[in-house]
């Protein structure tokens, strides 16, 4: 083997090395750094909540038909056969809230070694303030708009997770592929709501549906606009400031326009926080999602319940 072989082959090892070192580390510096963060990551339940909460979500299984609770089979009997989709999808919609807390810190993260990076570059180990060079914080910059990219683009796809649940509990549809969260709370109201007044006037059916018919920047349509917006057409990021410097007149550049009109990017410190208030609706309407599948209940040919906790 040739000395370049072998010099390759330690470059090899040392950047695998580095790498596992980055993996591990992230998860780590993720976890520190949610002591630090404001405003504070929103949970789904506090550490005291949780027996509380397995209780409600064993309630919800049992509401769609699954088996919510343990049960007793005699020794010589031959197993239950048991639906075990209601609690896959309540498992698939908590993993989805906890994919987005996860993207939503990571961004927060990357905005904050961004800003540090940029404001402070002697802090940065192993190197002087001068040796950083522009195109590494630029580097940096990029890789943050890209984590909140991803944690929009999570945070949408919790909502269809969401849409599958009652989709569900209230129609038993099992291939949840074109609609939803929106088209789902739609198709309730249309074909079940007017029908239970009870149900209508539940503060769990109104907060679900104050979120879904939101244009403000906490509500679900514009976060969908935005998904939308990032999937089919455009990369968030911030708007082109060199415009404005160019010794010559552009023509009318569409996507331009779209990314400054549509899509509307803020600084990072402020795209951190509208990425923190999308993360706490998530959170805070998980319960109301639980309430309105109680609700779900006439399709079993159980009466509604008769109370909204």
């Amino acid at each position: 083997m040739s000395s370049s072989d072998d010099e390759k082959n330690e470059r090899l090892a040392d950047t695998i090395g580095s790498v596992m070192a980055f993996v591990a580390n992230e998860t780590v510096l993720l976890s520190r750094m949610e002591e630090f963060f404001s405003p504070e990551p929103a949970k789904l339940w506090s550490d005291d909540q949780y027996p509380g909460m397995i209780q409600e979500l064993d309630n919800a299984v049992d509401k769609m038909g699954g088996l919510g609770t343990p049960i007793l089979v005699r020794e010589d009997a031959p197993p239950p056969e048991v639906d075990t989709y209601p609690e896959a999808i309540l498992h698939e919609l908590i993993s989805a809230f906890h994919r987005s807390r996860k993207s939503v810190c990571r961004a927060h993260m990357f905005m904050i070694g961004a800003k540090m990076q940029g404001e402070h570059p002697e802090w940065l180990e192993n190197t002087s303030g001068k040796e950083i060079s522009s195109n590494l914080l630029l580097a940096s910059e990029k890789a943050f708009w890209e984590h909140a990219e991803t944690a929009y683009i999570r945070l949408a796809s919790y909502w269809d997770r969401v849409g599958q649940v009652l989709d569900f509990a209230f129609f038993r549809i099992r291939q949840f592929e074109r609609d939803g969260f929106s088209a789902v709370m739609d198709k309730i109201r249309t074909n079940v709501v007017h029908m239970y007044p009870h149900f209508e006037a539940s503060g769990s059916w109104k907060a679900l549906r104050k979120y879904q018919s939101s244009e403000k920047e906490d509500g679900l349509k514009w976060l969908l606009r935005r998904r939308n917006i990032t999937v089919h057409s455009l990369h968030l990021r911030p708007a082109d400031s060199r415009i404005d410097e160019i010794d010559f007149k552009p023509m009318y550049n569409h996507l331009e326009e779209k990314l400054k009109s549509k899509l509307s990017p803020r600084t990072p410190v402020e795209e951190v926080e509208l990425l923190h208030k999308h993360l706490h609706k998530a959170a805070s309407l998980f319960r109301e999602v639980l309430n309105v599948v109680e609700y779900s209940e006439y399709v079993l040919g159980r009466p509604i319940p008769r109370r909204d906790q």
